[in-house]
């Protein structure tokens, strides 16, 4: 491999250090990436609604793709589902008042 090669692409450690804005994705160490049938599992929806709102034009859940693959962080689904929230609809205006 020459020298070339190597400085073409960076480094993990420089990635890193990237902006908190960039589209850079860093993992912990122990951090293990989930297959779009393994967040289907884990949310109770199917594998096609899971690459459904990943691969919209805006994508709903963030996604990491690595050639012809998927996959997600757990982060990334815990911070989807925080924006799903409803407020409390059970509180209904009462009628006639």
């Amino acid at each position: 491999m020459s020298s070339t090669y190597a400085r073409q692409f960076p480094r993990p450690a420089d990635l890193q250090t990237g902006s908190p804005n960039s589209n850079v994705v860093t993992l912990q160490p122990s951090e293990r990436l989930l297959s779009p049938q393994e967040v289907a599992d884990r949310l109770g929806v199917s594998e096609r609604w899971v690459r459904d709102h990943a691969t919209r034009r805006n994508p709903r859940i963030r996604a990491v793709k690595l050639g012809p693959l998927l996959r997600f962080r757990w982060s990334d689904i815990q911070d989807f589902l925080s924006s799903q929230l409803l407020e409390d609809s059970s509180k209904k205006p009462a009628r006639g008042v």
